[in-house]
C-alpha cells in the first residue's frame, strides 16, 4: 500500500499522539505500517528510537536515531532557529524551561530565539516580550526573524501567521504537548519549543560527549544558569544597590521558605509540607561557626517573616515585598490583582542578592532555590536543599496550571 503525503502526516501525527498518551504499542503499529509501505523518514525513525528507548532495548534505539540522522535532509544554507516561547509557570520554572531549550538550540546547532509573550506571567499590557524586562538577550534575532517569507516551520502547528498566537494547540490538539526531544534533527528553518521538557528526556539524544549527558548534569546546569541569565542594567543596578542596603559586611547564610499550599507541597519527592524547623536547624548550625552572621531571607510567606525573627531576632533581613498572608492563597503569580512585572523583579533581585551571601539553605523542589544553587559556583558544603524535587514516572508528562488566557492582559 502507497501513502499519499496527506495520509503519511496525519498516521505520524497520530504516532506522536500515542507516544505522548504512553501507548507505545500502537505508534509502533503506525510508524511499522509506514516503513512497510516504503514511507521511512527521519521523523518516523526518531518516533521509534523513542518506542525502542522506552522499552529498554538501547541498541535498537541507537540503530532508528543514526537512521534517522542519516534521512534527514541535508541543510540549505539556510540559518534555523529554536523559538523558545514561555511555558506559562512561575517565573524560576518559565527559567528552567528556557534554559533546557537553550541547551537544545546549543545542541542541535540552532540560534536560540526567547520569545516570553502572551504565555508569560510575568509581563503587562503593551509587553511585546518579556524575557528583555529582565535579562539580555541571548542572541541577535528576535521573533520577526522567524516571520520572514519562505520558512519551513515545526511542529506543523506553527506558521509564519501565528507564531505570536497564545497556546496554540498546547495541552490537546494535534502536535500538542510536544515533547523537545522531537525538536533534535529536524529540517525545518524554524522549530518552536513550547512545552515543558525534562532534561532526562533531551540530554540522552545530545551529540557524544555533551556535558548534560553526563551523570550529574547540575555543574552543566549551573553553567546555563551563569552564562545566559545576566541582568538589564537597570537590574544590576538596583542589585548593586540593594547587596549594599540588605547584605551587611559578615557573613550571611540565605534562607528561602516559600509558602506551602498543596499544589507546591506535590512538587516534592515525598508529597509533604516542609515547615521551617529543618530551615531553623541548618541556620542555628551556621551561626555556631559563625557567631556574628547575618541572614538574608527571601520568602513570599508574611507568616515565616514573622517567625523567623522570633527566633533570630535583627539578624534577619529581607526586602519589602509582595507576600501571602495565608496558605489557602497559594501562590503570588496566580492573583489578577498583582502586577506580573513587579513580581518578576522581587523574585528576580531576592534570588540574586541569595547568591551573593556565603551560604544557603533552600528548598529542593523550588525552582527559586534551585536557581540560587545554580547562579553561583558555590564553595562545597555551603548549599543545603532540604527536600529533592519531583521525579518523573515514566511517560509522565509534566503539566502546570496554565492561567494566560484569563491572567494576563490581552493587549
Amino acid at each position: 500500500m502507497t501513502y499519499d503525503s496527506r495520509l503519511i502526516q496525519e498516521t505520524l501525527s497520530r504516532a506522536q499522539k500515542a507516544l505522548h498518551e504512553g501507548d507505545l504499542s500502537r505508534a509502533n503499529r503506525l510508524l511499522q505500517r509506514l516503513h512497510a509501505a516504503g514511507h521511512a523518514d527521519a521523523a518516523s525513525h526518531q518516533m521509534l528510537a523513542i518506542v525502542a528507548a522506552d522499552l529498554g532495548l538501547f541498541e535498537r534505539a541507537k540503530r532508528h536515531m543514526d537512521e534517522s540522522r542519516r534521512l534527514a535532509p541535508e541543510p540549505d544554507g539556510r540559518q534555523r532557529a529554536l523559538v523558545i516561547r514561555a511555558w506559562g509557570a512561575g517565573f524560576w520554572a518559565d527559567v528552567l524551561h528556557t534554559i533546557h531549550g537553550l541547551a537544545l538550540a546549543e545542541a542541535t546547532g540552532r540560534t536560540p530565539i526567547i520569545h516570553w509573550g502572551r504565555e508569560c506571567r510575568y509581563r503587562r499590557a503593551g509587553v511585546e516580550e518579556a524575557w528583555r524586562l529582565y535579562f539580555e538577550p541571548v542572541s541577535a534575532p528576535t521573533l520577526a526573524d522567524a516571520e520572514r517569507d519562505g520558512l519551513t516551520y515545526f511542529p506543523p502547528k506553527w506558521t509564519r501567521a501565528n507564531l505570536r498566537e497564545i497556546r496554540v494547540n498546547k495541552d490537546q490538539g494535534e502536535w500538542s504537548q510536544l515533547s523537545g526531544l522531537f525538536l533534535i534533527n529536524r529540517p525545518e528553518n524554524i522549530a518552536v519549543f513550547d512545552f515543558f521538557t525534562e532534561l532526562d528526556d533531551l540530554a540522552p539524544w545530545f551529540p557524544a560527549g555533551h556535558p548534560l549527558a553526563a551523570t550529574d548534569p547540575e555543574p552543566e546546569l549551573g553553567r546555563l544558569y551563569r552564562h545566559h541569565l545576566r541582568l538589564v542594567p537597570s537590574l544590576g543596578q538596583e542589585l548593586e544597590r540593594q547587596a549594599a542596603a540588605m547584605i551587611p559586611r559578615r557573613s550571611t547564610i540565605a534562607m528561602h521558605f516559600r509558602n506551602q499550599a498543596l499544589p507546591k507541597v506535590t512538587e516534592s519527592v515525598n508529597r509533604k509540607a516542609l515547615e521551617p524547623g529543618p530551615f531553623v536547624d541548618v541556620i542555628s548550625r551556621y551561626l555556631s561557626s559563625h557567631p556574628d552572621a547575618g541572614i538574608y531571607l527571601m520568602t513570599d510567606f508574611t507568616p515565616a517573616v514573622l517567625y523567623l525573627r522570633a527566633v533570630f531576632g535583627d539578624r534577619v533581613a529581607c526586602r519589602e515585598v509582595t507576600r501571602l498572608e495565608r496558605i489557602e492563597e497559594e501562590s503570588l503569580e496566580i492573583h489578577q490583582k498583582h502586577d506580573g512585572v513587579v513580581l518578576g523583579r522581587e523574585v528576580v533581585l531576592d534570588t540574586f542578592l541569595a547568591a551573593r551571601c556565603d551560604a544557603f539553605v533552600g528548598d529542593g523542589a523550588s525552582g527559586v532555590s534551585q536557581a540560587v544553587a545554580r547562579l553561583k559556583d558555590w564553595p562545597a558544603g555551603t548549599v543545603t536543599l532540604l527536600r529533592p524535587g519531583q521525579t518523573a514516572l515514566p511517560g509522565q508528562i509534566r503539566r502546570h496550571a496554565d492561567p494566560s488566557p484569563w491572567w494576563n492582559p490581552t493587549e
